[in-house]
């Protein structure tokens, strides 16, 4: 199967444990990230580190480039993270893994 955001695209194959693994360690390092943020600085700050804490998720995840691959050049943190929720659904669609095994029968 294959993670698409935007022009961006890996094939990645949610059922396999390491990668489900290596997922699961990618999304607490963000959040761990996120947690840490001064909530009480300024705005720009603030969207700063939810970009950069975004963009070490997916650096960490698919590799070393990607993240500038997937945002070029913006620093956006509602397109980082549309991109991250959409790699959230992505390894939790049980649904998908689910159909996929009934054809297998």
């Amino acid at each position: 199967m294959k993670f698409v955001f935007e022009d961006f695209s890996r094939e990645v194959d949610n059922t396999e444990v390491s990668v489900a693994k290596k997922y699961e360690k990618c999304l607490e390092d963000f959040y761990v990230r996120v947690a840490k943020i001064d909530m009480k600085g300024t705005a720009s700050g603030i969207y700063g580190e939810i970009v950069d804490a975004g963009m070490a998720m997916m650096e960490d995840f698919f590799g070393e480039g990607s993240a500038r691959e997937m945002f070029r050049e913006s620093r956006s943190v509602r397109k980082v993270m549309t991109a991250v929720c959409g790699l959230n659904r992505y390894m939790n669609d049980i649904g998908a893994v689910i159909e996929e095994m009934k054809g297998l029968s």
